[in-house]
């Protein structure tokens, strides 16, 4: 099926010409076939060869015969964290096209659900996917959407795939959650490493979205504490709820009350949220620094931030300008299906979905699947390897980022500290 008839639904039914130029009420063709012919007596042989093609062709049938495999996908299709998950939802769409456009055993069967970002949602939509007999689910867009329903998929013994689930509070722990991802305080590491051996010790002030706060508070943290044993100083952290209006002004002028003498600022949020805050900031402090978490590295950083996201800081396991020839094909698939270049929740959705088919093809008749992923120790990335350890953490190298000029720009790539 092109990706197109994925993407596009219709509410009309075919209407289907018969050879006659007539359709019956049911819009199925009509045609009376007219045929004549003389019988003649089959001999023995005849009939027996007849009858050994018949076995062959059934025998060849059921060789190539397909499994269907349903998948679960809730995301945030709708609602202000819709953007990366419609970023999950076609990376996700692209490796299933793949998948059942190839030869292999497995059919993947996309059950597509909304969940807005909201709790209640994704704990209802995981509890659907319980009831239509779905052992795998995928496509939560946060940590907090994980923790909501994490406890219910280990009662329903299902797995959760991870594409951008990385609160280190997941680490190390033999749950239903398998990773592509590495642990978000590798990221947060890393940018207090770079800001320190790049502008030495500076004042930052610190604001994360309390929303998602298993992943931003824990970042937030992870910094500050990297970043002053290396003697900078982290202000004591604000965290917000994304709302309309935005909070944007309020909490960036609270924290320079609390703070006035700080040049930099650590924001741990969504693209869309953190280019507000660095658009205040900016304007306070013109030639501030800013250190931004992985989670807001996508086009709508640069859209809504403009210049006042020039020169900021970010470490993700994507390199938007990668030229590796695993990425360069996967680059131009996408911008054939989708117009444009893929953000790091694609890339990592569709890694996630490749993940699944190593460890279906890796499962033994009868076994768990979690016992196959966990057999699954490394894995041919888009751009990199992924290795996995026995509880199906991810571990795969980081690209240190900047914004120059309205792009992003590789500085440096590391192996992480996890």
């Amino acid at each position: 099926m092109p990706l197109s008839s994925l993407l596009t639904s219709f509410s009309a039914r075919p209407i289907l010409l018969s050879m006659k130029g007539q359709i019956n009420d049911q819009g199925a063709s009509v045609h009376e076939p007219n045929y004549s012919f003389q019988r003649s007596r089959a001999t023995p042989w005849q009939i027996t060869v007849f009858f050994l093609l018949g076995i062959l062709l059934l025998f060849a049938a059921s060789c190539h015969r397909r499994i269907t495999y349903p998948l679960g996908f809730s995301t945030s299709l709708t609602g202000r964290g819709s953007s990366l998950g419609k970023d999950l939802y076609e990376g996700t769409l692209l490796a299933v096209e793949e998948i059942n456009q190839g030869d292999g055993p497995f059919h993947i069967q996309l059950v597509v659900r909304d969940d807005g970002g909201e709790p209640a949602r994704a704990l209802a939509n995981a509890k659907e996917f319980a009831r239509m007999g779905i052992e795998v689910v995928m496509g939560y867009a946060t940590s907090a959407l994980a923790v909501e329903v994490l406890p219910f998929l280990e009662e329903k013994k299902m797995i959760l795939l991870g594409a951008s689930i990385s609160s280190p509070i997941f680490d190390k722990k033999d749950d239903a959650l398998f990773r592509i991802v590495n642990s978000s305080t590798s990221e947060a590491r890393a940018v207090a490493d770079h800001m320190a051996e790049t502008f030495g010790s500076r004042i930052f002030l610190s604001i994360y979205d309390q929303g998602n706060a298993a992943h931003s508070e824990a970042w937030a943290n992870t910094f500050r504490n990297r970043y002053q044993a290396q003697g900078g100083i982290v202000a004591p952290s604000i965290g917000f709820r994304t709302r309309t209006p935005p909070p944007y002004l309020e909490v960036i002028d609270e924290a320079l009350q609390q703070e006035p003498r700080a040049v930099g600022l650590c924001v741990v949020a969504s693209s869309i949220d953190t280019a507000g805050f660095a658009q205040v900031f900016r304007q306070r402090v013109p030639e501030g620094i800013i250190a931004v978490s992985g989670w807001a590295i996508n086009r709508d950083l640069i859209t809504y931030g403009g210049k006042a996201v020039e020169g900021a800081i970010i470490a993700q396991s994507y390199n938007p300008v990668d030229s590796s020839p695993g990425f360069l094909r996967f680059k131009a698939r996408f911008q054939e299906a989708f117009g444009r270049i893929p953000p790091f929740g694609a890339m990592h959705a569709y890694e996630t979905v490749k993940y699944l088919e190593a460890a279906l093809k890796e499962r033994k008749t009868g076994e768990p699947l979690k016992e196959a992923l966990k057999r699954i120790r490394e894995l041919e990335g888009v751009q990199r390897k992924i290795r996995f350890d026995e509880t199906g953490d991810a571990c795969r190298p980081l690209f240190i980022l900047t914004i120059k000029e309205g792009a992003f720009t590789l500085i440096s790539e590391r192996e992480p500290e996890l």
